[in-house]
């Protein structure tokens, strides 16, 4: 459900919808089978290397420190945890990674299988430090790009501004009571905040406004509401169906991804769900006037991010591509990758690294082969694809 790298684009954090947090070594590119020899034949699912256990559901969204030495994940089971992640393990534990195979072996025999036969025993580590204060769902994190401020949402509005050397909260505010926080955006000194929030209905009759707005980080304070900018008339106390179609093509099934570019000046805003459409908004932060709308996924985009020089927004999709569009004018200048079903839930980008590493989902194991479950990208000469001639710097 989530994936992250730590310390450099050679190790590799993936957490799935039990809790568990898997670590992987990736091979050096010299050592790694050719892609077109791994989509033919892609193999069992490489064994991980740690198995990092506090969790108890699902792990939403993980992100690593600029130095790479802490790891923040987020979870369904309503706290934040920090993990060192040079620290040394703690003991070992058994995991599985080929569910696929697991399955099949129950299907055919009509019995379940053998999991002590089907699992592997790796080292495992403990966190270092939890955070509690969430009453739901944790949907969305977000780090600022110094590493000093951390915030989150959940599922009941909640947002939460968090001090990350101090390991305490800043700050909190809430949104709509009826809305989930889908997403968070932290300017690059973490004291400028954009959310979103969104929730297809609330029962048979009931569809909450969605809502997209700048926040003061340090008292919650609202400054800005950007969906107001684009429907001045909007009433966000308003929540039946004739008033949803006043926004419905603009937000689509949620503004689920949200990045501001490196010198704070545009907001990326990613359409989520099942939507034909899936583009990017790029709006104004100052005014929150929307520039224009790039990208296209079909059945809708899951994540979103600019480079660091500020030129390019990659986007990922449920269609299984990573589209990267300049922002000066919005072509489109590379796909990597080609709608396959399913859909890319997390994706990866490694500061100064041409390398792109995407997690498929529903997933059937924590990270898998390269056979559709997970993609490591590498954006360089080799590639197939259209790429810019320079090589693109992450944040």
């Amino acid at each position: 459900m989530a994936v992250a790298f730590l310390g450099s684009d050679r190790r590799i954090a993936a957490g799935d919808r039990d809790g568990r947090l898997l670590v992987w070594d990736l091979p050096e590119p010299s050592e790694a089978p050719p892609l077109e020899q791994q989509q033919k034949t892609p193999g069992a699912a490489p064994a991980p290397k740690q198995s990092w256990i506090g969790h108890t559901n699902g792990i939403s969204r993980l992100a690593a420190t600029p130095d790479g030495k802490t790891l923040i994940s987020a979870s369904f089971d309503r706290t934040i945890r920090f993990w060192d992640v040079a620290a040394s393990p703690s003991g070992f534990a058994e995991v599985i990674t080929d569910h696929e195979l697991r399955d099949a072996i129950a299907k055919k025999s009509g019995k379940k299988a053998d999991d002590e036969t089907l699992a592997t025993k790796v080292e495992s580590l403990a966190s270092t430090h939890t955070l509690e204060g969430h009453k739901d769902w944790i949907d969305a994190l977000s780090l600022s790009a110094d590493g000093r401020w951390l915030l989150t949402g959940d599922q009941s509005s909640l947002v939460i501004a968090w001090d990350v050397a101090a390991r305490k909260e800043r700050s909190r505010w809430s949104g709509h009571p009826w809305n989930w926080i889908v997403a968070t955006a932290l300017n690059a000194d973490g004291e400028t905040a954009v959310v979103s929030e969104y929730r297809y209905k609330r029962d048979d009759f009931d569809i909450p406004c969605p809502a997209l707005k700048r926040f003061k980080v340090a008292d919650g304070a609202e400054q800005l509401d950007l969906l107001k900018v684009q429907f001045p008339k909007l009433d966000p106390k308003e929540n039946t169906y004739g008033s949803a179609q006043v926004w419905r093509k603009f937000i689509g099934q949620g503004l689920v991804a949200l990045d501001i570019s490196p010198d704070g000046k545009l907001l990326a805003a990613g359409q989520g769900g099942e939507t034909d459409t899936g583009h990017v908004h790029l709006l104004e932060m100052e005014t929150g006037k929307l520039v224009r709308s790039i990208s296209g996924h079909q059945y809708g985009a899951t994540d979103v991010k600019f480079t660091a020089d500020g030129k390019f927004v990659i986007s990922a999709g449920r269609d299984t591509v990573i589209r990267i569009c300049q922002v000066e004018d919005g072509k489109e200048v590379a796909q990597l990758g080609k709608p396959r079903g399913g859909q890319f839930k997390d994706w990866i980008s490694r500061s100064r690294s041409r390398r792109i590493n995407a997690r498929s989902r529903p997933p059937t194991s924590a990270a898998g082969s390269m056979s559709g479950r997970s993609a490591d990208l590498e954006c360089g000469d080799s590639s197939p694809l259209s790429f810019p001639a320079e090589p693109l710097c992450f944040r």
